[in-house]
């Protein structure tokens, strides 16, 4: 399969590739694709899976090949979903666990990051208090040693393969990750401001939009809490969010354009 222009940000959970992935989309008017995004997407597109749980009751390291398994189908998944963009020569930021060193020979432009096993747990308990998941919490601890044999599995990877991983510590040097990370990856070029960019935002924003209301039914939640949607107005650099749900997003694109500062 041919891939699509891109650049990815991997690596193990909690080490802010996603807070990177958006600040590099929107300083170079690049498109952002996090695969997250399209977890519930991709499982109707992947033949049945075992549920998490199960993974994890077998251990940290049957758990972890079970994700290094998925992934390589998701990989494969990505590739189609940002085809499927129509974005041309520019490339999409991707963001995700989910490609290792060892599947990244079509992709030159790639980084991983590996935070410390005290940024991690710190990252997930963040994401379980925004949220009423009885299951996520009851799964913490299995889900921190799954995450340190993948953060061991990369590592090990790079360094075979000569690839470049950033390692994230316990007190990060936020700038100078981010700087060495948009070193890592080089100068692309961007979307062309105006309606170009608006629509590739807006493209992402119903995204977020389908992968909340689906996370919302799975686990039962009685209500979306707010997170961040991206404006539109198309604006070279313009790194604006509006903070609402879904529905309240569906309200306000009905309007035209999401709009998130004044200034637009």
């Amino acid at each position: 399969m041919t891939v699509p222009a891109m650049v990815w940000i991997g690596g193990a959970p909690g080490a802010g590739k996603s807070t990177i992935a958006r600040g590099l989309a929107r300083r170079a008017d690049l498109p952002l694709h996090p695969v997250d995004l399209w977890t519930y997407a991709h499982l109707e597109r992947l033949p049945p899976l075992r549920p998490l749980a199960e993974d994890l009751a077998k251990g940290p390291l049957y758990a972890a090949g079970a994700f290094a398994d998925i992934a390589r189908l998701r990989v494969e998944l990505v590739f189609a979903d940002v085809r499927e963009r129509g974005l041309g020569d520019v490339p999409a930021v991707v963001e995700g666990p989910q490609l290792f060193p060892s599947m990244a020979d079509s992709v030159p432009a790639a980084v991983w990051l590996l935070p410390d096993a005290e940024q991690t747990r710190r990252a997930r308990e963040e994401r379980l208090a925004h949220a009423d998941d009885p299951a996520g919490r009851a799964r913490l601890e299995s889900l921190l040693a799954r995450d340190a044999v993948l953060a061991d599995l990369v590592r090990r990877e790079a360094l075979e393969r000569g690839r470049l991983v950033i390692e994230v510590p316990a007190e990060p040097d936020w700038p100078g990750i981010t700087a060495a990370v948009e070193d890592a990856l080089g100068v692309q070029p961007g979307l062309q401001p105006g309606e170009e960019l608006s629509r590739q935002r807006q493209y992402e924003n119903l995204a977020a939009c389908r992968q909340g209301r689906l996370w919302q039914a799975d686990i039962g939640l009685a209500e979306l809490p707010p997170y961040p949607f991206a404006c539109e107005c198309g604006t070279s650099g313009c790194a604006a969010t509006w903070e609402a749900t879904p529905d309240e997003y569906d309200v306000r694109r009905d309007q035209g354009w999401l709009t998130a500062h004044p200034a637009c």
